[in-house]
């Protein structure tokens, strides 16, 4: 390790002559080729928001920056490897091998979407989000799934958004289960899809509520789950940061289940955001929904990526897998591991993955 001196000091020369992108005011960035008044501000606007920058790669992010605005700036200044925040891992709970689960979080294999199952021991079960529905003579993955786990109650049915990759196996649901109420996140979306789950819940007779942001539903006297984001403001017509976000609590385990939230969301919500033991990665992995200000916030233990195997968006991204991966996240998958369940007593977790006699994709006779 004699070398680090070494590599610091040079480093410290070379910086000499130029502008520390962390530090400089605006009268400082000024004197950067291309800065005008309004970049100048940004950046110092930027850094008051979401901290001080890590990598220079987080320049696209500001307001006013294009590439060739960031590459002259990547010319003239430079980031202290020494400034940027530690990773915080005060949250993270021991992991072990077995334990009496108090609240157990199904990430479930559907190929490409989102279906989550939560379950309270001696509770309530919700379910968030139903993955599609491929058509032909098999039922939707999520059906599968969920007898897979000898679920025949659903208490609550919530879905973060009604894009077909998060509803379409919820009619089949409510066809096959019984379940008591349907949360809608109340989007205006005009699809037959949404349009079939909402006659669904008619002709079952559900219990139907609007979602609402700050609700709290009490899936046992030690398991929460709070609505904690209805999707931003002016944002009518994009389902995706519209998506509403649960974070399921017990104890001092947590998880956060993010639907298709991207960058413009994340922002949004990087202020107010809070540490999580696991985080439902937003939008099945997707390059658009890594804002590193955000997940540094979050700072997750557990990175659960939703995917189907083999998908034609290339979901996760390999480089927001490395991304999480650098952050010191365990990484879990269900287009590899398949359906993964989460369990914990408030105070340590553990992680498995659940055994499957049918996943999407697989090739079977009918």
């Amino acid at each position: 390790m004699q070398w680090i001196p070494a590599i610091l000091l040079i480093f410290s020369l070379l910086s000499n002559h130029l502008i520390d992108l962390n530090t400089a005011d605006e009268r400082l960035l000024l004197t950067i080729p291309g800065i005008g008044q309004t970049v100048a501000a940004s950046i110092v606007e930027y850094r008051e928001d979401f901290g001080p920058f890590v990598e220079m790669s987080e320049l696209e992010y500001v307001r006013g920056i294009g590439p060739e605005t960031a590459e002259l700036i990547e010319e003239h200044a430079f980031i202290d490897p020494c400034v940027g925040p530690s990773p915080d891992t005060s949250h993270w709970l021991p992991e072990v091998d077995s334990l009496e689960p108090v609240v157990t979080v199904s990430f479930l294999d559907v190929g490409q979407g989102d279906a989550i199952l939560v379950q309270a021991e001696e509770g309530m079960t919700l379910l968030f989000d139903g993955g599609p529905d491929p058509g032909g003579p098999l039922e939707p993955p999520v059906v599968f799934r969920l007898r897979e786990l000898g679920v025949d109650t659903i208490h609550v049915l919530a879905f973060s958004h009604p894009h077909s990759d998060h509803i379409g196996g919820l009619s089949a649901v409510i066809g096959h289960f019984a379940v008591l109420e349907v949360l809608d996140p109340g989007m205006v979306f005009a699809s037959f899809v949404y349009e079939d789950l909402l006659a669904s819940v008619a002709e079952a007779g559900c219990s139907y509520v609007l979602m609402r942001e700050g609700m709290e539903l009490e899936l046992s006297d030690r398991v929460l789950v709070t609505v904690e984001s209805m999707g931003m403001e002016g944002a009518d017509l994009d389902l995706n940061e519209n998506s509403a976000l649960l974070r399921v609590t017990c104890g001092d385990f947590s998880a956060l289940l993010t639907g298709d939230i991207e960058v413009g969301a994340e922002m949004l919500l990087t202020p107010s955001a809070m540490p999580v033991t696991v985080l439902k990665v937003p939008h099945h992995g997707s390059l658009s929904s890594a804002f590193p200000p955000y997940l540094r916030r979050l700072s997750p233990q557990v990175a659960v990526f939703s995917a189907g195997r083999g998908n034609p968006f290339g979901h996760p991204n390999p480089g927001v897998v490395e991304t999480y991966s650098e952050m010191g996240c365990v990484i879990l998958r269900t287009d590899t591991e398949g359906t993964i369940v989460v369990q914990s007593d408030g105070e340590v977790f553990s992680t498995s993955a659940a055994e499957a006699l049918y996943r999407p994709g697989d090739d079977i006779e009918h």
